[in-house]
């Protein structure tokens, strides 16, 4: 392979999420159980319907993807429902996925009976990536109750507590959980994906392993580092990254993993709201949620807004106090 003398990283692909490595790393276990769970749908039988549940940046889209690619491209399908969300949206990215034309306007319970067409033909794996960002969880029913085979996803250990019981009764989900990577094991990852992506000899062992230990369990932000780094160095005319590049991106370490949270697990709504608190630092719900109001052309209503600020204390960029009947919440 040729390779340009002003690049360090010569194919940036292997450093994003997008990437599906052609081996998993350190996810033996979870992998052979997601086998397992699924491998019926190829006879065309029933699967077990899975949960797959941990931390950001633990492998659980790579591994869910990884296994759709490698057994059943022809019959699956994944949505990311942080992208969409509504029942209406995630039916239709399922038909389009089987190359089913629809243009978006049909009502659901149109895209319902496709939907049921296409199951009568075959079986088929359907993967809901940040389940929790649904609007409702009248899809999960839908599906289920149609014997499509599931795989969910979330880093909310409680993202399905609330579901009501005739939706957790047809789902029997199989839990599957990944915890956060050792450092040692990100160590692995990283120099991995290195080889796919930087210039031999362009970066050390001693550098990745600073990476491994400074990304604190999450692949995403490892090879966040990792890229920043060659960038940085490239910037700079070098021909290897030194560890000058590695110390500032130790101390961006945190800023990108915000920033990944907030671009990717924050809707429009939310990202405003964090925008009007980080100017504040501290309010009251109450002030909150009436400047918030006055920020945007149509404002969610109130429940809706206390389940985002849930979610965005459950994501560790706000922290809440109460005091009597008061909330407040405050940059961390």
């Amino acid at each position: 392979m040729s390779y340009d003398n002003e690049q360090i990283i010569y194919n940036e692909l292997p450093l994003t999420e997008a990437f599906i490595p052609t081996r998993l790393l350190h996810r033996e276990g979870q992998l052979r159980e997601l086998e397992r769970c699924l491998k019926p749908a190829l006879y065309g039988r029933s699967i077990e319907n899975v949960f797959l549940i941990g931390p950001s940046g633990t492998g659980k889209t790579t591994l869910a993807k990884w296994v759709l690619e490698s057994y059943f491209k022809e019959i699956s399908a994944y949505v990311n429902c942080w992208k969409y969300s509504s029942t209406h949206e995630v039916l239709k990215e399922i038909l389009l996925s089987f190359q089913i034309p629809v243009h978006g306007r049909e009502p659901t319970g149109d895209l319902i009976k496709q939907i049921e067409n296409l199951v009568k033909k075959k079986k088929i794996v359907v993967c809901l990536d940040e389940v929790d960002h649904l609007e409702n969880f009248d899809v999960l029913y839908i599906l289920s109750r149609n014997n499509v085979g599931l795989i969910l996803a979330s880093t909310r250990y409680h993202a399905l507590i609330d579901l009501p019981s005739r939706i957790k009764s047809s789902l029997a989900l199989t839990e599957i959980e990944f915890p956060a990577y050792t450092p040692e094991e990100l160590f692995d990852i990283l120099k991995d994906r290195v080889k796919f992506s930087f210039k031999p000899g362009s970066i050390s062992d001693e550098l990745i392993k600073i990476a491994s230990i400074a990304a604190e369990g999450d692949a995403r932000v490892g090879l966040e580092i990792l890229r920043k780094v060659g960038k940085r160095a490239e910037d700079r005319g070098l021909k290897q990254v030194t560890v000058e590049e590695i110390k500032q991106a130790i101390k961006e370490a945190r800023k990108t993993k915000l920033y990944y949270i907030i671009s990717s697990k924050l809707n429009d709504h939310q990202k405003i709201i964090l925008e009007i608190l980080e100017r504040k630092r501290k309010m009251s719900s109450g002030e909150l949620y009436r400047e918030y109001r006055a920020s945007v052309k149509n404002p969610v209503v109130d429940r809706t807004y206390r389940n985002y600020m849930r979610r965005i204390v459950e994501l560790g960029l706000v922290k809440v106090e109460s005091k009597g009947r008061w909330r407040y919440y405050e940059m961390v």
